[in-house]
């Protein structure tokens, strides 16, 4: 057996040689088998797991051929989770034991392990990497949600204030309202208390007077004029007081405050300018009614009659101060599913500061003639109750404000 490896050996670049007996131990090795099997030297263990194809059990149960040679041919040595050779084989039997020679090129044998160690350092630094990177993911998730709670813990305290912004913006508002309409009665009703308080001590003067005897005819014709005149100055400043908390109730805009039905949209306005045709004839304001006879919408007829009221009287009473002529315009058009309303005047107009604030409650250019509701109230009923919006413009002369509503 000794000559024939010999034999073999001129032929070989680099040969394994091993002696194993039929459980698989190692009796014997060069140093070309130990480095296949990546053992620094020769030792008693199993080496059988080491055979993948074939496998040693199917060398051991194979009958000796010529010479007691069980196989020629691809050995494929090494573990089955590390590195594996395929080598050019040589096995023979012999009693109980098995003799392996194979044959392979160093160099080449070399450069493959070189290789397979640089792939297998770059996979690793490649885990390695990719489970860094995970782990920064991991980080990047985590701190995600954070700034995701984050922003739903400011959200909720967003939502929160806004509420409480809103409710003291109610506050503030009704607050205002209060204010504005107390204010507003407290001058005709300290009038009415003044005239009725005179009134009284002249009636108790003049019973006195007529108790005692003394009462003249020119004392009883100066009385019965002075009642006249407080008597008037009081129902006056009722009337006042009235019109006040009249407009005051107008401003809670409710579904209830008129009913929902169809009518003639142009005939509306022609209702509000005979209403106001004495104001307006005594003006010299002369009003145009731009809109198609036969336009009939659905609607408030009662709220849209108001919207015009006012804008006239606002018109009359701010537009035209100090003048005694003037023209408004009233244009009515549909467009799609929106009714379109552009009122113009040609009166003094608005300056940018009064268009910013001309919707406020209680604002007012003119304090002796208005408490400052009107527009107010054209507003909520335009913005609340009708689904519609309203805006103020300044044209080159006058006053501006362009209505749409939802038909």
């Amino acid at each position: 057996m000794i000559e024939l490896f010999a034999s073999k050996l001129e032929t070989l670049n680099a040969v394994a040689i091993a002696t194993i007996d039929v459980d698989g131990m190692l009796i014997d090795a060069n140093s070309g088998f130990l480095r296949l099997i990546n053992k620094p030297k020769p030792n008693t263990e199993r080496v059988d797991h080491f055979f993948i194809q074939p496998t040693y059990a199917t060398l051991i149960n194979t009958q000796p051929g010529v010479e007691g040679e069980i196989y020629h041919g691809l050995l494929t040595i090494g573990e089955y989770t590390g590195q594996t050779r395929s080598l050019q084989t040589h096995v023979w039997r012999e009693a109980n034991q098995l003799c392996v020679l194979a044959e392979y090129d160093v160099e080449s044998l070399e450069r493959i392990n070189d290789t397979v160690l640089q792939l297998n350092r770059d996979y690793a630094k490649a885990q390695f990497e990719i489970t860094q990177m995970n782990l920064k993911l991991k980080r990047r998730e985590v701190e995600l949600e954070q700034s995701l709670a984050q922003l739903e813990a400011a959200n909720l305290r967003l939502k929160t204030t806004q509420r409480q912004l809103v409710e003291a913006e109610k506050m503030a508002s009704l607050g205002i309202l209060v204010a504005g309409v107390a204010h507003e009665i407290n001058t005709p009703l300290g009038v009415s208390l003044g005239s009725a308080s005179l009134l009284e001590q002249q009636s108790q003067s003049l019973a006195q007077n007529f108790a005692e005897r003394r009462m003249t005819h020119s004392e009883l014709d100066g009385f019965l004029n002075k009642a006249l005149l407080e008597t008037q100055l009081i129902h006056t400043n009722l009337k006042r007081i009235g019109h006040i908390t009249k407009s005051f109730h107008q401003l809670a805009v409710s579904d209830q405050a008129s009913t929902k039905a169809r009518f003639n949209f142009n005939r509306c306005i022609d209702d509000v300018l005979t209403s106001l045709d004495r104001p307006l004839r005594t003006r010299h304001v002369v009003v145009h009614n731009h809109c198609d006879k036969g336009l009939e919408i659905e609607g408030f007829l009662t709220d849209w009659a108001s919207i015009f009221i006012n804008l006239i009287t606002n018109s009359l009473q701010h537009g035209f101060k100090g003048r005694n002529d003037g023209t408004i315009e009233i244009k009515v058009t549909t467009q799609a599913e929106k009714l379109v309303v552009d009122y113009d005047d040609d009166g003094v107009g608005l300056s940018s500061e009064v268009q910013a604030r001309i919707f406020d409650p209680f604002f007012t250019t003119d304090m002796q003639h208005g408490m400052g509701l009107g527009m107010h109230l054209i507003y909520n009923l335009i913005s609340q109750k009708l689904n519609g919006s309203i805006t103020c413009g300044n044209p080159s002369q006058g006053t501006h404000f362009h209505i749409e509503a939802r038909l």
